[in-house]
């Protein structure tokens, strides 16, 4: 990885936001390490301050990736290093029967796990379109903007929502057939056709119910009409500690499981890697 931008209206001069450490020849990323000076060690990271411009970088334990954060987001950090936020024996046995989606081995983050959930906080407040998220490290994300930590957490709930875990299995092996489109088409209890575009946990906001939805068909354009989304502005991040519990969740998530759930076999050529290494 080289370096990633964000949009020009939230950046108008393009300004680098994320790095690799390890980038050579580019005079921009060597302009901002040659300013980086350690401001505090984390128990998963290090934050640095560049001395011109007075930003803050978030730089991983293994050195490798540098991301542009905020001071809300530094705030948020202190916040999660100084608390356990490890799933109690309750919570885990909850989280495990409504399963979860482990993060993809390309990811530049450390390895994570999230729980579709819905949730009644400590304050009584109950919250639908949960994404319970665990990781060994801080929550570097961006498009986490509705945030709670675990600890602020009375009570976890199924989501009516949420698709069955088989059903967002099956979506983590949606193939991309264009650019940044990865259909995944299922078919609802009263023959309705859905796409959503790859990796999906919930069917809906509010007008499909995850119970609705029965099975994974095989992507047809003659029968696509327009992608279903779920906005991550609408879902509500419950973030949590990574532990060896987690850990043995996150092989045997990613593991692969059987796709029984695939009305047509997907033709060979068009299979992905992790469908043909485990033999689907």
């Amino acid at each position: 990885m080289g370096v990633n931008f964000i949009s020009m209206m939230d950046y108008p001069s393009g300004q680098i936001i994320e790095f690799n450490m390890q980038s050579e020849g580019n005079k921009d990323i060597k302009a901002i390490k040659d300013r980086l000076v350690l401001r505090e060690e984390l128990s998963f990271g290090k934050i640095y301050n560049q001395q011109d411009s007075g930003d803050l970088w978030y730089v991983n334990p293994e050195e490798t990736i540098a991301r542009l954060i905020s001071i809300a987001h530094l705030v948020l950090f202190h916040m999660w290093d100084k608390k356990s936020l490890v799933p109690d024996d309750k919570q885990l046995e909850r989280l495990i029967r409504i399963g979860g989606l482990p993060s993809s081995p390309y990811s530049t983050d450390a390895p994570s796990i999230e729980f579709p959930a819905a949730i009644k906080t400590k304050s009584g407040e109950l919250i639908d379109l949960c994404l319970i998220h665990f990781s060994k490290a801080p929550p570097v994300q961006r498009h986490f903007k509705r945030i709670l930590l675990l600890d602020e957490i009375e009570e976890i709930m199924p989501s009516e929502l949420a698709l069955p875990h088989e059903l967002r299995l099956a979506s983590t092996l949606a193939e991309e057939i264009r650019m940044s489109f990865y259909p995944f088409m299922v078919r609802t209890n009263t023959g309705r056709l859905i796409t959503y575009n790859g990796i999906t946990q919930f069917a809906s906001t509010g007008d499909v119910k995850g119970n609705e939805i029965v099975e994974e068909v095989e992507f047809s354009y003659d029968k696509f009409q327009k992608v279903k989304d779920v906005p991550f502005d609408d879902i509500t991040f419950v973030i949590g500690k990574w532990d060896d519990r987690l850990e043995k969740l996150f092989d045997q998530y990613s593991a692969g499981s059987e796709r029984k759930t695939v009305a047509r076999a997907v033709p060979k050529e068009r299979r992905s890697w992790l469908q043909r290494l485990f033999g689907q």
